[in-house]
């Protein structure tokens, strides 16, 4: 009865949980004259030519590139990013035949095309950016039923709240490290969609700065004031995840420059991210450290990985892809009172997985 109880506790909770860088020259020398010769005229000391004025050395030029974003005042670029969040229960072995232990999943799926246009930049590298929503497609699922499939060149969504968020336009401001420091619009377009529907709580989300900050700037560039990379160069930087009652877990981000390509005379440059567990937070994320029982529960499986390009002349990002993924995994002993076979034991697996793409299009 003991392990029963336990079981159906950490059922309970989880099942809740889841769906949740000078001198001069010589002078001439006198002959020697005597008294019997006629006197010589000593000969004119020998000028030596000036001596060539020296330039000054030029200073070696810096190894390595500098990796930051600077395109030109006025510049443009169309880009399409799409964002997975899926989260699953999942049983393994015999599971329980009941409903409640049955596999399910919780899923959203954004794909956007925006236009991105350089306002302004200052010597600093603080660039403000116009961000317009071209194209929008938002799939989400509760429980392995689809509830919003909206696609904005679908003539049928043209009634949808979401429609209202094609053409709009919000502005961002983009520090040298890529960090989103200010957005200014969003949440004014965002009261468009004031109603409780589905589709007004998606339309609300996509403005808020959480998603703005994930849409433009997944990709953490090193800061202003660290040192120029040669390939095989690294920086790194830390990214917190919150999941509810799951906790919080925190990755440090190491990118590697794999290397520079010339493409057309632009210098591209190659990176790879490896994520890797830390115990450092990030600063907003620190009023929600408080410890978590449920997790120390489970074993945990995670991998974190990432590459991309970055057009260092033009000053753009080409391309960036991260995966995600994270389980919690519990096995526990079977009860003849929970299953068909009490040899084998109940694993619990609890999985978070996201995805994100983006490629600039135009």
């Amino acid at each position: 009865m003991a392990i029963d109880r336990i079981f159906r506790h950490i059922i309970i909770i989880g099942i809740c949980s889841i769906v949740f860088a000078s001198g001069c020259g010589p002078q001439g020398e006198k002959p020697v004259t005597t008294p019997t010769q006629p006197k010589k005229e000593a000969p004119q000391a020998v000028k030596e030519a000036p001596q060539a004025v020296k330039e000054a050395p030029r200073p070696a030029e810096q190894p390595g590139v500098k990796i930051e974003l600077r395109p030109a005042a006025g510049a443009q670029a169309d880009y399409k990013v799409t964002t997975q969040a899926r989260r699953s229960v999942k049983w393994e072995g015999p599971v329980p035949g009941k409903s409640a232990f049955e596999e399910s999943s919780n899923e959203d799926k954004v794909e956007m095309v925006f236009n991105q246009q350089v306002q302004s930049l200052d010597l600093s590298g603080r660039i403000i950016d116009q961000i317009m929503i071209k194209q929008l497609k938002y799939l989400s699922t509760i429980k392995n039923q689809t509830i919003m499939d909206f696609d904005s060149t679908r003539q049928s969504d043209a009634n949808s709240p979401l429609a209202k968020l094609i053409l709009q336009i919000y502005a961002i401001v983009v520090e040298p490290n890529d960090y989103i420091a200010s957005i200014s619009a969003a949440s004014m377009i965002a009261r468009l969609m004031d109603a409780n529907t589905a589709a007004d709580r998606a339309g609300r989300y996509l403005l808020s700065p959480e998603a703005i900050a994930d849409r433009h700037a997944t990709l953490l560039l090193p800061r202003a004031d660290e040192a120029r990379l040669e390939p095989g160069g690294r920086w790194s930087r830390v990214k917190t995840f919150s999941f509810g009652r799951m906790g919080i877990k925190s990755y440090e981000k190491i990118y590697t420059l794999k290397g520079i390509r010339d493409v057309a005379g632009h210098k591209i440059a190659i990176i790879d991210m490896n994520a890797i567990p830390t115990s450092e937070i990030e600063e907003k994320y620190r009023n929600q450290q408080a410890n978590a029982e449920f997790p120390r529960r489970f074993d945990t499986n995670e991998t974190y990985t990432g590459s991309g390009e970055i057009d260092l002349t033009a000053g753009w990002i080409n391309n960036y892809h991260e995966n995600f993924r994270t389980s919690w995994i519990a096995a526990i002993p079977s009860s003849p009172a929970l299953t068909e076979d009490a040899n084998q034991p109940v694993v619990l697996r609890l999985t978070a997985e996201r995805t994100y793409d983006l490629e600039k299009v135009k």
